[in-house]
């Protein structure tokens, strides 16, 4: 299975922090008005809490880490100040995301990263609850819905591509070794099935939630080693087999094909077994963090350079996306000179906290020895 984790497609997000309209209202003071909205105290504050430096534990109250938190606080008004921004050119063009678009999309995630316990385990590990992560995720949502009005159907030609893959094949295009393999997942993780037991309310000791975890452990195992013996029974049900039992959503439609990929794309356990066995031949019972997985290698692939055709598809999109991200910084650079900010908390003006940044930098350099005539 392969290694998607929430903070991956968190980072993925370009402004990440902010709040939404519902909280506008119960978050204080404004202290930025950007057009006819505001950007209040609190919502600032809910972007630290958001953030990475409330997760570091650094206490920003205290004299040695002011300058620390002079550079967060800097891109948190930017950031909020450019999602205000967006948010008011996409009103402007009628761009929306419905709650059913949202729905899909969080769907999607949570299969993603494993079904609803592992999101919700992830979402806690990123200092973030649904609501918030919905909030963020419809304002990116809603960012690729204005870039594609932007850029519209933006074709980059061939030459652009082909000089692309000259310039950069050495450098990105060289390839480790690969296998193509299928896999079947009993899934089998402790943690998932504690929060099941615990979602559940009922009031268990210690020893009654471990021989439930345990049994039900167990039975996940039963039912992987059964599906093996039918396998090597009869190894052309394989993919039958994996739409019928498997419980990864995202492979098992495809009767369990997980495509190619290297061993740092998979958990270790998983890779470890995948590229020791030869193509058509099917593991043993693997065990990871997700349950028993049983794998099948299809193909194999040497270390080398990829070729420009296979590649060709993956080039196009990213220029596309190099271009759009140009249409975007030319939208907030054209929005931010004609919108009307004004700072009502001067603390929050970025020229005054890039001057005290650029003071406490001063500060800091150690005095130079004077130069000999």
């Amino acid at each position: 299975m392969k290694k998607i984790t929430l903070a991956l497609m968190a980072a993925s997000m370009v402004f990440l922090s902010g709040c939404g309209q519902k909280e506008k209202a119960d978050l204080g003071p404004a202290v930025i008005k950007v057009n006819n909205s505001v950007i209040t105290k609190g919502m600032i504050d809910a972007s630290f809490k958001k953030g990475s430096l409330a997760s570091s534990n650094i206490d920003v109250n205290k004299p040695e880490n002011r300058f620390i938190y002079l550079i967060y606080k800097n891109k948190t008004v930017n950031d909020l100040i450019v999602k205000e921004l967006l948010t008011q050119e996409a009103d402007k063009r009628k761009i929306s995301i419905s709650d059913e678009e949202i729905k899909a999309k969080l769907d999607e995630i949570m299969n993603k990263v494993g079904g609803k316990a592992r999101f919700e385990q992830s979402l806690a590990l990123n200092n973030l609850n649904k609501d918030s992560f919905s909030d963020m995720l419809k304002f990116d949502m809603l960012k690729e819905k204005l870039v594609n009005n932007l850029s519209g159907t933006n074709n980059v030609n061939e030459g652009a591509i082909k000089d692309f893959y000259v310039k950069n094949r050495d450098k990105h295009f060289k390839q480790p070794e690969q296998v193509k393999a299928s896999h079947i997942l009993i899934s089998a993780s402790e943690s998932d099935i504690r929060s099941k037991f615990e979602a559940e309310g009922k009031k268990l000791s210690a020893d009654e939630l471990n021989k439930k975890v345990k049994d039900e452990m167990s039975a996940a195992k039963n039912k992987a080693e059964k599906i093996l013996a039918e396998i090597k029974a009869r190894p052309d049900k394989f993919a039958a087999l994996a739409k019928k039992e498997s419980q990864d959503p995202s492979s098992a439609e495809k009767g369990g094909d997980l495509g190619f990929f290297d061993n740092k794309q998979m958990v270790k356990e998983f890779s470890k077994v995948a590229f020791s066995i030869k193509p058509g031949e099917i593991s043993n019972l693997v065990k990871t963090e997700f349950g028993y997985h049983i794998i099948k290698v299809v193909d194999r692939k040497k270390a080398g350079l990829v070729p420009f055709d296979e590649v060709k598809p993956q080039i196009a999109k990213y220029l596309e996306q190099q271009t759009k991200m140009q249409s975007i910084q030319k939208l907030i650079e054209s929005s931010r000179n004609n919108a009307k900010i004004v700072y009502i908390d001067k603390e929050c003006d970025p020229k005054k906290i890039e001057t005290e940044i650029r003071s406490l930098v001063k500060k800091q350099r150690p005095p130079q020895a004077p130069t000999k005539n």
